[in-house]
């Protein structure tokens, strides 16, 4: 009886709220492509830390050590791979164990493979992913400030995992970042009664902004659909999801302007500073990575989207011979439209760079979804009588540009429309597409019904 009553008393004082529990954090490792040159101790975390980044201070003694898509490659047929994580202050703690997920390289099948970690030895038998532990009994007491390291034979690591009493100390697992919301377009000079709408990629976020200048918070507004911009003011936004942090915040300045403006928009990508939002000049034979990104000018908002496939995308490259232009890869594409619903697109001008000439490499090849692109004049018009709001032009092998402008056109593209007497009401958008009534979107259509035809709002 008296130790039933004793195990009694174990397993509630067990349950007591300060009991301790065991914690762990991971280190995962991967990259978003392979490669065969060997990481440094400058971009380890960078290129080949997938998660856990925060539990990382610094690495040094970086020597043969490749990126996988599934983790990091440990040596070659010559040398051995090592590394030295330096864990980050909070991250340090009084290890219980050490867990490791390695497999061995199919290719050394005769060879014995193991892990030397901080100075204990982990052999690594198996070709498929397996775990190692390493038990860490004898010092109880010691902190835990370095993961050290070095392969015997190639191996491949997939993560690191620290275990530990929580009665010493926590480490809070590592929040993703919200994805920071996009506005389109990204500000400028517009026209009144333009639509904003502002983006997150980061699927199941909620969106919170301000028109007043303020830093929104989430008792702001609540963006819920496209703003009507009717007044100058400053955009500010931010996205939050329950789980994660915060976004970073992002703005938004626009003015705007009266209806007599110019209906040309010039985007000078040879000139990223010239360019809404601004970008800084990339050094001579660097590049900004341009995919997902929009730039706006007026009514007009182009935006950029790489190919699935290639290893070079979209970008502005500053090259040796011709100064900074926009380069588009085979089957990356812009997206180019008029933001204002009274408008279309009357042409597209594009002006070739002049990077590659002397070699006979530049060319400008753009295939467009609707429409024509015409390689002489170098300049993209609508089929007759269909005008357009929007039009993808997807590039041919390589295009380089050192600037486009955008030319508009207020006209409707309703040439003549016959009363129909022995049907329902029909429509039509001002750019002269028939539109059925049950899909009809707010905005302005012309009406045709018992032989009258009329121009017809339709309000949110």
């Amino acid at each position: 009886m008296k130790r039933i009553l004793l195990s009694y008393i174990i397993a509630a004082l067990a349950c007591l709220p300060g009991a301790a529990a065991e914690r762990s954090f991971s280190i995962v490792f991967g990259a978003s492509t392979a490669g065969t040159t060997s990481l440094t101790n400058e971009n380890f975390v960078a290129n080949a830390v997938r998660e856990g980044a925060g539990y990382i201070d610094r690495v040094t003694s970086v020597v043969n050590v490749f990126p996988e898509t599934d983790g990091i490659k440990l040596s070659s047929s010559k040398k051995n791979g090592k590394f030295n994580i330096h864990l980050a202050e909070d991250a340090q703690v009084v290890a219980s164990r050490i867990v490791v997920s390695a497999k061995r390289y199919d290719n050394d099948k005769d060879a014995e493979a193991n892990i030397m970690l901080n100075s204990e030895t982990l052999m690594v038998p198996s070709l498929d992913w397996a775990e190692y532990t390493l038990a860490i009994p004898s010092r109880p007491e010691k902190t835990l400030t370095n993961l050290i390291v070095d392969a015997e034979c190639r191996l491949y690591i997939e993560s690191i995992t620290i275990y530990y009493d929580d009665a010493q100390g926590t480490v809070e697992p590592e929040l993703e970042t919200v994805e920071t919301p996009v506005i389109s377009p990204a500000g400028g000079s517009v026209t009144a009664g333009t639509h904003v709408e502002i983006r997150c990629a980061t699927t199941g976020a909620d969106i919170y902004y301000t028109i007043d200048g303020s830093d929104p918070s989430t008792g702001s507004l609540l963006y819920e659909g496209p703003i009507s911009i009717n007044n100058d003011l400053l955009l500010k936004a931010f996205a939050t999801k329950e789980g994660m942090k915060p976004s970073a915040l992002t703005s938004a300045a626009f003015t705007v302007r009266t209806p007599a403006a110019s209906l040309e928009s010039t985007f000078d990508f040879s000139q990223p500073t010239s360019l809404t939002p601004a970008i800084a000049e990339p050094a001579q034979k660097e590049s900004v990575d341009l995919d997902g990104r929009s730039f706006s000018e007026g009514d007009v908002v182009v935006s950029f989207k790489a190919s699935e496939s290639g290893n070079t995308h979209v970008r502005l490259y500053h090259s040796y011979d011709a100064g900074i232009d926009l380069r588009l890869y085979d089957g990356d594409a812009m997206v180019v439209r008029t933001m204002n619903p009274g408008f279309h697109i009357k042409e597209i001008r594009f002006t070739m760079s002049l990077s590659g000439a002397s070699t006979g490499s530049g060319d400008l090849n753009l295939i467009p979804s609707t429409g024509s692109f015409d390689w002489a004049s170098e300049t993209w018009t609508p089929e007759e009588g269909y005008p357009e709001q929007s039009v993808e032009l997807t590039s041919a092998m390589q295009s380089r540009i050192a600037s486009m402008t955008v030319v508009l056109d207020r006209s409707s593209g309703l040439h003549e429309i016959l009363p129909d007497h022995d049907h329902e009401a029909v429509y039509y958008n001002i750019m002269g597409r028939r539109i059925s009534a049950q899909t009809l979107a707010p905005g302005l259509y012309i009406k045709v019904a018992g032989g009258e035809t009329k121009k017809v709002l339709v309000r949110p």
